[in-house]
């Protein structure tokens, strides 16, 4: 048994594979490189392009289940609601594909379970003391950053590798949470997906 976990973006596709006994078979990284602005464009170059990535990995790992990041509201309603239509495209074309089941985790709730909980206030006021001058949104962007890093340290520690880039190390880190929490094999799927608090905005 295998599954597919998902780290993903209007832009590009993240993703690892776990097989059997908490082995992570492969990871990588699909870049769409959008020959449109539109959105429905965009959309329809993700579904053709993670669709026909996601059936040879099947193919090639047995893979039966995906495990995604949840689009979740943050500031911009336009951002949020691009995602949640790239993403619709991405899931729909890997069940055609031969995906049979879809579970979706929050970012906080995969990040928190393998160790990687939200900044504390000291942590933040250090940032702050680091980044003389930044604007709050500047600030902001080095957390995430530093969460970033962390998820990758703790990747990279697990298996014995050397991920550099912060999208695939996310989509390691999402299946180390769905391999050790279990949700993988559990009865949630794409129900618990589509009424969570984070995909209504209100998380």
């Amino acid at each position: 048994m295998a599954f597919i976990a998902v780290d993903a973006s209007t832009n590009s596709m993240a993703f690892a594979i776990f097989t059997c006994e908490d082995t992570l078979s492969a990871f990588g990284k699909i870049i769409y490189n959008h020959s449109s602005k539109s959105i429905y464009d965009k959309a329809g170059t993700i579904g053709k392009k993670s669709g026909s990535t996601v059936s040879a990995l099947i193919e090639r790992f047995g893979v039966t289940v995906m495990i995604i990041e949840q689009p979740i509201f943050a500031n911009s309603p336009l951002t949020a609601s691009n995602l949640a239509l790239t993403q619709g495209a991405l899931v729909g074309a890997s069940i055609f594909g031969g995906i049979d089941r879809v579970v979706g985790t929050a970012p906080i709730q995969w990040q928190s379970f393998i160790g990687n909980k939200n900044l504390t206030k000291a942590e933040k006021d250090q940032i702050k003391l680091d980044n003389p001058g930044q604007s709050a949104n500047l600030l902001k962007v080095r957390q995430r950053e530093i969460r970033k890093q962390r998820t990758m340290d703790y990747v990279n520690a697990r298996f014995g590798i050397d991920i550099t880039d912060n999208d695939v190390g996310d989509a390691i880190g999402i299946g180390c949470y769905a391999w050790d929490s279990g949700v993988w094999n559990a009865k949630e799927g794409w129900d618990n997906f589509l009424h969570s608090p984070c995909v209504l905005g209100i998380c």
